[in-house]
């Protein structure tokens, strides 16, 4: 990253040691660190520190930054939103045990049903940010997760192939789906079984 390059040029120019620029920002001298070698991105608060700090303005501090910046933000948003999807699905399958031993009614499917929507409005939100970032393929997704360029797979885009294969993977997960909850209503059956035998 390039602000890397920037934060430690700036703080040799001023004769200061990573310890004593951690001092003044009030982090840790691994934050300090961490900025410099890349691994790490400072957040606004400290990105506007530094600026004053280092007496420049805030777009030179990040220049070269935007792209990497905004990659870094898809990433994130898009990890946090496919666990939060995974979780909810995965709860939504949990919930379909008990609901089972509940008096009958149209409320029994209730606790399921709120969490496998609250995870396909999560999805609507992952397709939201892939619309955005303007990936529209699986290839496309990894490569621009990955900080792989994405220009040459754009340019072979293939609408009709490419909606197949979001086909194949929606039937593929809708089967998915549907063996869970099967596997998930197993224990209601096997107690039917043994009310019945009793």
């Amino acid at each position: 990253m390039h602000i890397g390059k920037q934060i430690q040029s700036h703080r040799q120019q001023l004769k200061l040691t990573q310890d004593e620029l951690a001092e003044r920002l009030y982090v840790s001298r691994q934050t300090i660190s961490n900025w410099e070698n890349g691994r790490h991105y400072p957040d606004i608060e400290n990105l506007l520190l530094l600026s004053n700090l280092f007496d420049t303005s805030l777009d030179e501090l990040v220049k070269g930054d935007v792209a990497v910046m905004q990659h870094k933000v898809y990433t994130d948003k898009t990890d946090r939103d496919v666990k939060w999807m995974f979780g909810l699905t995965a709860a939504g399958f949990i919930a379909i045990v008990p609901s089972m031993f509940l008096p009958r009614g149209g409320w029994v499917l209730l606790a399921p049903g709120f969490f496998f929507i609250a995870a396909f409005l999560v999805s609507c939100h992952i397709d939201y940010l892939n619309h955005k970032a303007d990936v529209h393929t699986y290839k496309e997704i990894i490569a621009y997760m990955n900080g792989e360029n994405v220009d040459q797979l754009r340019q072979q885009r293939n609408r009709w192939r490419d909606g197949w294969d979001k086909t194949k993977i929606a039937l593929a997960f809708t089967l998915g789906c549907v063996i869970l909850a099967f596997v998930a209503m197993v224990p209601y059956f096997i107690y039917r079984f043994i009310v019945q035998l009793g």
